[in-house]
């Protein structure tokens, strides 16, 4: 078992990856599957509202349009998903907007 705030490490040595914040579990699954899941789609915000809220884990502004972290299942096979790192998903999770 390793306890690390430096996500990076984990994804270089872990097989499984728990995720803790504020004392609540928030996820704990296998590396592989959580970047396999999710993914990051990048658009305008009627775009992004298209998506069906469960798909969404969470999203937010940027200069250039919105950010969404995605279930990778819950989106429509024609649509362009960047992978996401970690790191990405545990900020998401924390601090994106829904």
């Amino acid at each position: 078992m390793i306890s690390s705030h430096i996500v990076s490490d984990l994804e270089k040595l872990c097989d499984y990856i728990a995720f803790l914040h504020k004392g609540k579990l928030l996820l704990f699954e296998e590396k592989d599957v959580l970047t396999q899941e999710y993914g990051i789609i990048h658009g305008s915000a009627n775009m992004i509202s298209a998506i069906r809220t469960e798909a969404v884990i969470g999203k937010k502004q940027t200069p250039y349009g919105i950010e969404a972290i995605v279930k990778r299942s819950a989106i429509p096979t024609n649509t362009e998903i960047s992978p996401v790192s970690i790191e990405e998903l545990f900020v998401f999770m924390v601090k994106g907007v829904k």
